[in-house]
């Protein structure tokens, strides 16, 4: 994009930390990794830290840009100690069981569930479904206790692969199942896993995404885990998208363990569910979404889900903008405000204090220049980076390997170009190394397309290059 007509304007939120944790209720039994609180016992406080808190690129904007502008939202919560307490987790876990499950996948996926199941923590509530051409549903929604527990680890040891798809099927009965969490269990998650694509009942990207977006009305998100190198990367990653949740490629099946404890340490680390960035626009700007970012529209406010804030994640996100009519002096652009559920407080959503955000507009180049905010100027280049490695993937799928190797190493140029500068905080530099190492390994993988070409070959480095742009992007 073009630096002389681009603004940029940067929310940051800071998840607050926790404080200690009440005694858990007494009709729940101690978890074998963690123990359940009462989520009236589990605090949060600001003390000493501003939740939400905004600054443009530049502070100063030259006249006589075309009006388009980007506006930045960046999340950092903070690091939290664990204390053997957690919130109580709502899980819905959905197994792919097709008949292309079959061998080493569905052995790693009864392995990987029985593994997660087994991490649980008595008190949380778990139910599980396998698809293929129909829905089996293998347990409905249970406390887990010794008992429960028991019986789920038979169950997952029964699964078998065989038949279609119908992925469908499988997430609408996961996500009725956790549309009756009970206010006690605030982190609902619904985690698929699959390796092909939908094949009965819809199966296009943009109804899964609806899907995906319905289940966050009432908190839950979710996680899509792509086994394999034939899955649906469109119809995967729009669950993760719409929904603020997650989402994995796994080339190997043996990788299913590990990608799900991961994610159950991660829940087990919320410190704020039902995250809402909202935005309201001054008069005459115009906020529009950007790449990959679900961007809702409610009145005269633009709404971005965010979801469950875990400890130490961070988060960024743009969004156009267009400004009509600036001329010389200070410009309102809007004002925003964090809405978020804390876990000390269920019964009413807790809102930040409202930013009030504004820039001035000049006509001296050098001054704007001048009035350059670091994070932000990072924020974008990381973003752009993302865009060049989207679009290298569908040129390698479309037997391009060339022209995305090409693209990816002027992507990785300007991403060590930007983390040379001396930041005054050193997360920034390292998110700028991280991503130009995933680039870097995206542009030897399409290497590898081009001078020994075959199907897995282009297929791997495609989904490679994909799933690193979307862990850019924050799925």
């Amino acid at each position: 994009m073009a630096r002389s007509s681009t603004l940029l304007l940067a929310l940051s939120l800071a998840a607050p930390a926790c404080a200690s944790v009440a005694t858990p209720r007494e009709a729940v039994l101690v978890g074998r990794r963690a123990t359940v609180a009462n989520t009236t016992g589990v605090a949060m406080t600001a003390a000493g830290t501003e939740w939400f808190q905004a600054a443009p690129v530049r502070s100063r904007v030259v006249v006589g840009a075309d009006g388009e502008t980007y506006v930045g939202l960046w999340i950092d919560a903070p690091p939290v100690e664990p204390s053997g307490h957690r919130l109580p987790l709502d899980v819905a876990l959905v197994v792919d069981t097709s008949g292309s499950m079959s061998g080493a996948k569905i052995e790693s996926a009864r392995m990987a569930a029985a593994s997660f199941i087994d991490n649980l923590a008595q008190g949380d509530i778990v139910s599980l479904y396998a698809f293929s051409s129909e829905v089996r549903e293998l347990s409905p929604p249970v406390l887990v206790d010794d008992q429960t527990r028991a019986a789920l680890l038979d169950r997952v040891r029964h699964l078998y692969a065989s038949g279609g798809t119908n992925l469908w099927g499988g997430l609408r009965a996961a996500q009725s199942a956790t549309a009756s969490a009970p206010a006690s269990h605030p982190v609902r998650r619904v985690v698929v896993i699959s390796d092909g694509r939908a094949n009965v009942g819809p199966s296009s990207a943009s109804e899964f995404g609806d899907l995906a977006a319905a289940s966050t009305e009432n908190g839950t998100q979710v996680t899509a885990i792509g086994v394999g190198l034939d899955y649906d990367e469109n119809t995967l990653g729009a669950l993760a998208v719409r929904s603020a949740g997650r989402l994995y490629h796994l080339e190997q099946p043996e990788q299913m363990a590990a990608i799900l404890q991961d994610e159950l340490q991660m829940l087990s680390r919320t410190v704020a569910t039902n995250a809402v960035i909202e935005f309201v626009p001054a008069e005459g700007v115009v906020v529009e979404g950007t790449d990959q970012l679900r961007l809702d529209r409610a009145g005269d406010r633009v709404r971005i889900p965010v979801g469950s804030l875990y400890s130490a994640q961070h988060r960024e996100v743009l969004l156009r903008a267009r400004v009509s009519g600036a001329a010389e002096g200070n410009r309102s652009l809007g004002r925003a405000q964090l809405v978020y559920q804390s876990p000390g407080h269920v019964e009413a959503p807790v809102r930040s204090r409202e930013v009030a955000l504004e820039v001035e507009y000049v006509s001296d180049e050098a001054r704007s220049a001048a009035s350059a905010h670091e994070r932000v100027q990072a924020m974008v280049t990381r973003f752009e980076a993302a865009q060049s490695q989207m679009r290298a993937a569908q040129m390698i799928n479309e037997g391009q390997a060339e022209r995305a190797e090409a693209e990816l190493q002027r992507a990785e140029e300007r991403l060590r170009a930007a983390a040379s500068v001396q930041f005054s905080d050193e997360r920034v530099q390292g998110q700028l190394l991280r991503q130009a190492a995933g680039v870097s390994a995206g542009r030897s993988a399409a290497r590898r397309a081009r001078s020994a070409p075959s199907p897995a070959a282009v297929r791997g480095a495609s989904l490679q290059n994909r799933s690193s742009a979307m862990d850019a992007y924050g799925y």
